[in-house]
């Protein structure tokens, strides 16, 4: 059972990871020494050998959105972690990933892309990309009740948080998608807070329009605006991460945490448990309003079904994007930062193509 903290009708309270220690450069390089032999050198288990080397696996996980925390709470409650070995999978919500991570109270995470690159330049950590959990992004622009066209923005206030984020880059180049200039046409304007803010700011009049997500439509259109703009698009943004000792001295759980993991997504994704799949998440303490039921493909359609994305040219194309928004530097090459063995390792043994193929 996956151990979480819950606070009642938001689902899971965000709380920091406490600091426990850490990895001095000697014992990074005493537990890449001391590794066992590099798992693309051997043959890919078979299902039936999969057995984690651990049985406690210390999870992070980044927001309490339901979807975000989807595949490790089905895995958990119908026993695929326990089938491979890890009888206490301990997941745990905070926004300090990444310090989790790098101070040892965490084994592996769940990561923004650009946030793990960006620590595993400047923490000069071996930090290591081992799996991709949101696959796509949906570039949704939404509007106030009144703003039916592209034309209808012209001179008013538009937003996608902070103005260094990635969310206004997009809005940018939905804009321009548009046929509107966002220098000249537009007045794009700062928001703090996450995106229930930048929907509160549309529905009451605030701005005009805002960069949201799929859950948000039931609340903009019941307040008579519209997604003017809603388009998906290939961006591997959320990753699974850990630390290369760890991963070099436990690759057995690695793998057996993916294959458990991938057997949840495949479920998950069949539409014939769709009933049965949010129930998993209310009984788990998520709150989730009926609405956002409606919206079950939509929020499929981002995650990835086996752990991958669809290629190293879509990855190039990602990094690309986040380096013109200035979210990461441009000095950064994301393959010195990736390791899928594990994951292709997973993918054998569950009989699924490896996705990407190569990097």
């Amino acid at each position: 059972m996956t151990k979480i903290n819950k606070t009642p009708g938001v689902g899971l309270r965000r709380r920091d990871v406490l600091r426990s220690g850490g990895y001095s450069a000697l014992g990074v390089m005493l537990a890449l020494a001391t590794g066992r032999a590099a798992l693309a050198q051997n043959a890919g288990p078979s299902l039936g050998n999969i057995k984690a080397n651990l049985s406690t696996l210390r999870y992070g996980e980044i927001t309490p959105n339901y979807a975000d925390a989807w595949p490790t709470t089905i895995a958990s409650l119908k026993g695929y972690f326990k089938e491979v070995g890890i009888s206490n999978m301990k997941a745990t919500m905070t926004e300090e990933y990444i310090a989790g991570l790098v101070s040892n109270s965490l084994d592996m995470t769940h990561s923004d892309t650009d946030k793990a690159l960006s620590a595993a330049v400047t923490s000069n950590m071996p930090i290591k990309i081992i799996g991709c959990f949101r696959q796509r992004e949906r570039w949704i622009l939404a509007a106030r009740k009144g703003i039916n066209t592209p034309s209808d923005l012209k001179g008013k206030k538009v937003s996608g948080g902070a103005l260094d984020g990635h969310n206004t880059w997009v809005l940018k180049q939905i804009l321009i998608k548009m046929g509107l200039d966002p220098e000249k046409d537009v007045e794009i304007v700062p928001m703090t807070g996450a995106s229930n803010a930048r929907q509160m700011a549309v529905i009451t009049g605030i701005v005009d329009a805002a960069v949201l997500f799929p859950r948000h439509r039931a609340g903009v259109e019941d307040a008579g605006g519209k997604f003017i703009h809603d388009e998906l698009v290939p961006a591997p943004s959320e990753t699974v991460i850990a630390l290369e000792p760890w991963l070099a001295a436990n690759e057995d759980t690695a793998i057996a945490w993916m294959v458990a993991d991938i057997r949840a997504r495949q479920w998950l994704f069949d539409p014939a448990n769709k009933d049965a799949a949010y129930k998993i998440m209310r009984d788990a303490g998520y709150e989730i309003p009926p609405a956002f039921e409606a919206q079950y493909k939509e929020e499929l359609d981002v995650i990835s079904p086996d752990g991958g994305f669809d290629s190293a040219e879509v990855m190039d194309t990602f990094i690309a994007e986040l380096k013109a928004a200035g979210d990461i530097s441009a000095e950064i090459n994301w393959r010195d930062h990736i390791d899928l063995k594990y994951l292709w390792a997973a993918q054998d043994a569950l009989g699924l193509p490896r996705r990407p193929a190569s990097l």
